[in-house]
């Protein structure tokens, strides 16, 4: 893997020209005032007053300013103060709630307790909000999950790292990866972005979530219910925004990872970043190798078929004045290799095997500036998705590679701009933008030369804080499509906060997606598909309902917390794949109908900061008009169970983390063809249970320079999970998987290590 060695050798010099002593702009450079007052002070745990390192210290002057410390393994910082200026000191870390501390209250040697977050109700998350904002405090209905929670897990990319959550399933697709369904809803209407953009090159409606790599990622937004207002297409069932690292506390900082796992998988990854003055630099890039798993190993052909990606990105960071701009560029590859069967053709051995091929190149800029009451945030990128196979010959005799065939099937790009003011009018927080999208498409399964497709935007959030305890909003957005008449879409929001350990929010919407260009017009054939676009779509119309209860309560060093949330959507002209009735393949369709119901109720306890355990209960049902043709009213119903539990050793800090769900069968209905008649019918399908466990120990050392998790991924050892009709009969899974009558689900059991090191150079 001489990618990944290079990547370090790298990293390693840079961290060498990192510590040769630079002009960097002091603090003399950054505040008006010499810093004459300096104060030492440290951090405690207020429950047991243990040291609490790595806490981020902003200092924030009266006139603006800021500046930026670490707390050392002792939890001790040096804060140099102008003498006589007022100011903030916000002190935040993970697990702990964010403290603000007046300048002119600290004094030299300062002992400042921090309470336990154990349930992270009061780290800060930044989608659909003005401002950063704590989870509880936002109107909508936030899932966070850390960068703790995403390296003690042993996660590497977003697929894995979901497969336990509730209200979320996710499924694999041996060619177009790895698929998330949310409340109900397929991943059509989940939009996924990476620091507020949105990732391109849905694949069957889909965005490959294996291909999101997690090795630079601060930390996970998922909401859940529609958030169409704002963010437009795909956002009804939910909005998944991936905040990546920028780091403002470190003149220095360099992180490397290496992963290795079990069943043939390995990752290196590595990020730098530099602060001087104003300007901020980074680079951050990594590698992922996958030998690929075959169950039966009696052939060159594998059930997971091998897999590598490469990646690396830069970045760009200017802070002056107020404004915050950054600008980011990257690149993914990604390539999974099909191998076919040997077979003799005269007197040599050969075999046909195929490579499909992604692309991405991403190019993004953000300017944000806040002033008074007033805030403006600014967003453009440009984005490249291509995905192309190729068909060879492999020679057993030769050792040679004989191309026969090349093709790219997608060729699209994305050209989008969202611009957001806010400004805080007496009780009225106001939220008006503008969002921009265009998108275009050309490839060997367009018939076309290219097609395109544009959505303009304006929309307005009005925030009333009618009382206290009591906050709605209703929000409006107006498109012009350059294809369909897009409806006028709203959404109402309200959150109640009864008391201090119970809050109560609600939610209903109005969503509208429009087809994209593969759903219009891609013709598709080969020896496995048959699958046409269809320009006669429409677009599709949907309403959703959402409403969740949450208490918690914390006393002294006990915590506890409760999350019950149901949930409705009706969809109509949803867009689906349906075999044609005419002629051999499957179309692109409108289904009349669709309904999704369900809830979930989810119980957490805590221990200090040492142990926490949650464990409950998920309920989905759906329907749609296969339901009614098949002669029932009734919804199709489906039931998760899932648990975790973390436990920490207070001497050695060795963190023990469990994460375990039950997914319940999956009955639904779908259009099947009659061999013998060549009539179409509709069939209920039944997916079978099961189970997925995973378990990890995490330790840190050498000054938390190092971190080493150790553990083990699909503990119970599923491989898949079969699917039959409702009277017995096996179905087929799909050109696409592992076999008739198979769903898959993973590559087995296996083991897994992952080192971390961290070098940060403090200003």
């Amino acid at each position: 893997m001489p990618l990944i060695k290079n990547i370090y050798l790298i990293l390693f010099l840079i961290t060498l020209w990192g510590l040769v002593p630079q002009k960097i702009c002091g603090q003399a450079d950054i505040d008006p005032k010499p810093l004459v007052r300096e104060c030492r002070i440290q951090l405690v745990d207020q429950s047991d007053k243990t040291p609490v390192s790595g806490a981020h210290i902003c200092v924030e002057t009266e006139n603006g300013h800021k500046y930026y410390e670490v707390s050392d393994t002792q939890g001790k910082a040096l804060l140099r103060l102008n003498a006589g200026e007022g100011g903030v000191i916000v002190i935040s870390s993970i697990g702990y709630e964010t403290t603000y501390v007046q300048c002119q209250t600290i004094t030299d040697g300062a002992l400042i307790p921090v309470n336990t977050d154990v349930f992270n109700i009061d780290q800060v998350v930044v989608t659909g909000t003005n401002k950063p904002t704590p989870v509880d405090s936002s109107i909508y209905k936030v899932k966070l999950i850390t960068g703790e929670k995403i390296w003690q897990s042993g996660s590497v990319n977003l697929g894995e790292l979901l497969l336990t959550e509730a209200n979320i399933r996710i499924e694999n697709d041996l060619v177009l990866g790895t698929r998330i369904e949310m409340l109900g809803m397929s991943g059509r209407n989940v939009k996924v972005m990476i620091d507020g953009v949105p990732v391109i090159g849905r694949l069957g409606g889909n965005i490959d979530l294996s291909q999101i790599n997690l090795a630079n990622v601060k930390q996970v937004e998922v909401i859940e219910g529609p958030m169409s207002v704002v963010y437009g297409n795909n956002a009804l069932a939910g909005t998944i925004n991936i905040i990546t690292q920028k780091d403002l506390y470190h003149s220095t900082s360099v992180t490397a990872n290496a992963y290795t796992e079990s069943a043939g998988r390995y990752s290196g990854n590595a990020a730098f970043s530099r602060n001087v003055g104003k300007h901020s630099f980074s680079i951050d890039g990594g590698a992922e190798y996958f030998s690929g798993e075959d169950f039966e190993i009696t052939s060159r052909e594998m059930n997971w078929k091998p897999k590598n990606m490469h990646r690396i990105n830069g970045g760009y960071q200017y802070n002056h004045n107020g404004w915050n701009i950054n600008g980011k560029v990257g690149y993914f590859k990604d390539k999974l290799l099909f191998k076919g069967n040997k077979r003799q053709e005269g007197n040599e051995y050969i075999a046909t095997d195929k490579d499909y091929c992604t692309d991405r190149h991403d190019l993004s800029l953000n300017a944000s500036k806040a002033w008074g009451l007033n805030h403006i945030d600014m967003l453009a990128a440009y984005n490249t998705f291509i995905r192309s196979s190729k068909t060879y010959t492999k020679s057993f005799t030769t050792l040679d590679n004989t191309l026969i065939d090349e093709e790219t099937s997608h060729n699209m790009n994305q050209k989008m701009f969202r611009g957001i003011y806010s400004r805080q009018i007496g009780l009225v927080a106001l939220q008006a933008g503008v969002d921009l999208n265009v998108e275009f498409m050309k490839g060997e399964r367009i018939p076309s030369s290219g097609e395109q497709i544009g959505d303009y935007a304006v929309f307005v959030n009005a925030n009333f804080n009618m009382l206290e305890s009591l906050e709605v909003q209703p929000g409006l957005r107006y498109a012009y499509n350059t294809d369909y008449s897009a409806p006028l879409v709203y959404s109402f929001n309200v959150k109640w906060n009864i008391s201090n350990q119970w809050n109560w929010r609600a939610s209903f919407a109005r969503g509208f997606r429009a087809p994209d260009l593969k759903e219009l017009f891609m013709e598709f054939r080969d020896s496995n598909h048959d699958i046409f676009g269809n320009p006669d779509l429409e677009a599709e119309s949907s309403y959703n309902y959402n409403t969740s209860i949450e208490f918690s309560a914390k006393q002294t060093i006990h915590a506890w917390k409760l999350n019950a949330m149901a949930y409705y959507n009706t969809v109509t002209n949803m867009i689906d794949l349906v075999r044609m009735e005419n002629e051999k393949g499957d179309q692109y369709t409108n289904i009349n109908e669709y309904e999704s119901t369900g809830g979930s109720i989810d119980l957490n306890y805590g221990y200090k900061s040492l142990f926490t355990i949650r464990a409950g209960y998920g309920l989905t049902a759906r329907y749609n008009e296969y339901t009614k043709l098949n002669g029932s009213d009734k919804f199709n119903l489906s039931h998760d169970v899932f648990a975790g539990l973390k436990i920490t050793e207070p001497k050695t800090r060795i963190v023990l983390n469990i994460d375990y769900k039950y997914s319940g069968k999956r009955p639904y209905y779908k259009s099947a063809l009659n061999a013998e008649s060549g009539d179409y019918y509709t069939v209920e399908e039944i997916q079978d249970a099961y189970q997925t466990m995973n378990g990890s120990l995490t330790y840190r050392f050498l000054k938390d320079r190092f971190t080493i998790t150790a553990g083990a991924k699909n503990l119970l050892d599923v491989t898949s999970v079969n699917r039959q009709t409702a009277s017995g009969d096996a179905v087929s899974s799909g050109a696409h998987n592992s076999g008739n009558g198979s769903t898959p689900i993973g590559y087995g059991r296996s083991y897994f290590i992952n080192l971390i090191y961290k070098f940060n150079k403090y200003k």
